[in-house]
């Protein structure tokens, strides 16, 4: 949530920019790193809380406790997939105002406002709010499906698994959590530049897609164009779900407690 969000924000500022069609100096370089926070302030509380009982809840639907460990992975996968496209009716226009106002050149030495930014989307109706959508679902599509099976393997391995007390749960889901999110940040980098650029990007939503993004990305300079960013995206992305991974297992723990179950 924010107490995530926010100290890591400078972190993300330096991967969008890394990540921007002009280039990391042209967006900004290392001037007003915190521009674009107040969208992430705005989107913290809902996208955590949406995905979080999202999961939780389709994983259960989906009756995951199957003998068979593939079949527990296939559950994982589904329930983080869907969970994370549930939390992009939130998330996307969130985030293109974050990435356009990270990605902005000051005006007069002050990073766009978050109203002039909305103002300026707003000219082209609801749906500039929205650019990037596709792109951004099919980024995390690609991570859930790599994060959640290796999250839920990596508390099956560990030896604190059965252990019940509350401060031991909530450092597994720490390990696990930084870990496999660590791995499915830096996997799907190429799928988060394609994002990035989609959501920057001036032309008509109808002509923006992924695989021309990915395509014109590769023929700027070839698959390293395609991993910009990935060292900053890999260190939020593992802090980011070390903590909340880790605060979703402590809480989970702490309510079953309160329940007596």
């Amino acid at each position: 949530g924010i107490a995530v969000d926010v100290p890591l924000h400078p972190l993300d500022t330096i991967k969008t920019r890394l990540q921007a069609p002009g280039g990391f100096a042209a967006a900004g370089g290392l001037r007003n790193l915190w521009g674009g926070l107040s969208p992430v302030i705005l989107r913290s509380l809902p996208c955590s809380a949406i995905f979080f009982v999202a999961y939780d809840h389709l994983r259960h639907k989906l009756n995951c406790q199957v003998p068979s460990a593939r079949g527990a992975l296939w559950c994982d996968a589904v329930a983080g997939s869907a969970a994370n496209v549930a939390a992009c009716s939130v998330r996307v226009p969130c985030e293109v105002l974050k990435q356009r106002m990270q990605a902005s050149l000051p005006v007069g030495g002050r990073v766009p406002s978050l109203r002039a930014t909305v103002n300026a989307l707003g000219k082209d109706g609801l749906r500039s709010f929205y650019t990037g959508f596709g792109a951004t679902v099919s980024r995390e599509l690609a991570f859930a499906a790599v994060q959640m099976p290796l999250f839920e393997q990596l508390k099956r391995w560990n030896p604190w698994a059965d252990d019940m007390s509350g401060t031991k749960r909530g450092l597994v889901g720490v390990f696990a959590g930084g870990t496999s999110g660590a791995v499915a940040g830096a996997v799907t980098t190429p799928m988060d530049v394609a994002k990035t650029r989609a959501m920057l990007s001036s032309a008509p939503m109808d002509e923006v897609s992924v695989v021309r993004a990915l395509s014109q990305i590769y023929s700027e300079g070839g698959a390293k164009a395609l991993f910009r960013g990935v060292i900053p995206r890999t260190a939020y992305v593992g802090v980011s779900c070390a903590l909340s991974f880790g605060a979703f297992e402590w809480s989970k723990w702490l309510l079953m407690s309160l329940q007596g179950t």
